[in-house]
């Protein structure tokens, strides 16, 4: 999903153009954020690329060029690719993004993925398709019914289109800035990448440091980048220790920080009796948005 600044880049039309063909003609059909900014897919992206060639190399006019748009082969190309999926609900698209997955086939997976984000706001796709497929994978890699490379393949598919949302939605300066990372040893950050987009989408500056990072130099960092939120992920209780000396750590030089621990952590710890530490799951995540961000 791209933003209407991308989008124009991308095919080498002004941004006013966009929006005048999309809301005199409807030829493309974006999403939208909840603050109201627009995300187009890569159809859309394809159709503003066939306009454009027929005002510039057929001499068309704009509206003969839309009019052409549903009877010409070229559309029906474009629409083929998204007719061949048969079922819309999130079952369906689970079943047909993990066959796509497992047979390595990148051009079919994006083309079901982008459908799933035509018909459904981003977050429901993260949670309803991305996870479910995710956990497919990583059940059938444990019993090997596929390959290491398969489950990779699969896993970084996803990660890279959840990837995308960080770079391209808005931010507003006025919130808190977040670091988001997993710990040393710790590669699973499916989790941490969905609540990074969660406070993404609300408009909150995330620097995403992903799986696998050292301690070494995070505090330097934090007060560096005037970071005020920490949000750390694990799913091996084993590195739960390492957070905890850490946080404590953060909290003897800066007590104004605040902590978001999520996953595997131990119910039963003096973390959590501290009032800069809160420990989510995915229900709670809103909660937490109320009653700690938007009341610093």
């Amino acid at each position: 999903m791209y933003n209407i600044k991308k989008v124009s880049e991308l095919v080498d039309i002004p941004t006013v153009t966009i929006r005048a063909w999309e809301n005199r003609y409807k030829v493309i059909s974006p999403t939208r954020t909840e603050g109201g900014h627009r995300l187009y897919s890569q159809k859309d992206i394809e159709t503003l690329k066939w306009l454009k060639v027929q005002i510039q190399e057929n001499n068309m006019k704009i509206s003969e060029a839309v009019r052409s748009l549903s009877q010409n082969a070229t559309a029906q190309k474009l629409e083929s690719q998204t007719a061949k999926i048969e079922t819309p609900g999130f079952d369906g698209l689970i079943n047909q993004l993990y066959d796509a997955l497992v047979d390595l086939n990148t051009e079919k997976a994006n083309t079901i993925t982008d459908l799933a984000f035509s018909m459904h706001d981003f977050e429901d796709v993260f949670q309803n398709l991305f996870v479910q497929v995710l956990y497919r994978v990583g059940d059938e890699w444990k019993m090997d019914n596929i390959t290491a490379a398969q489950e990779h393949f699969a896993s970084q598919f996803i990660i890279q289109r959840c990837t995308q949302f960080l770079r391209i939605l808005p931010i507003n300066q006025q919130l808190p800035k977040v670091v988001a990372f997993c710990p040393e040893g710790e590669h699973h950050h499916i989790g941490l990448m969905l609540f990074s987009l969660f406070l993404r989408k609300k408009g909150m500056d995330v620097i995403y440091l992903g799986p696998n990072t050292p301690f070494n130099g995070l505090i330097d960092l934090i007060h560096l980048k005037k970071i005020s939120i920490i949000a750390i992920s694990i799913t091996d209780p084993v590195y739960f220790e390492g957070v905890k000396r850490w946080v404590k750590d953060c909290l003897e030089q800066d007590n104004t920080l605040s902590f978001v621990l999520g996953g595997n952590f131990p119910h039963q710890s003096e973390l959590y009796d501290l009032p800069s530490v809160s420990l989510l799951n995915h229900v709670e995540w809103n909660d937490w948005y109320q009653g700690t961000v938007l009341k610093s």
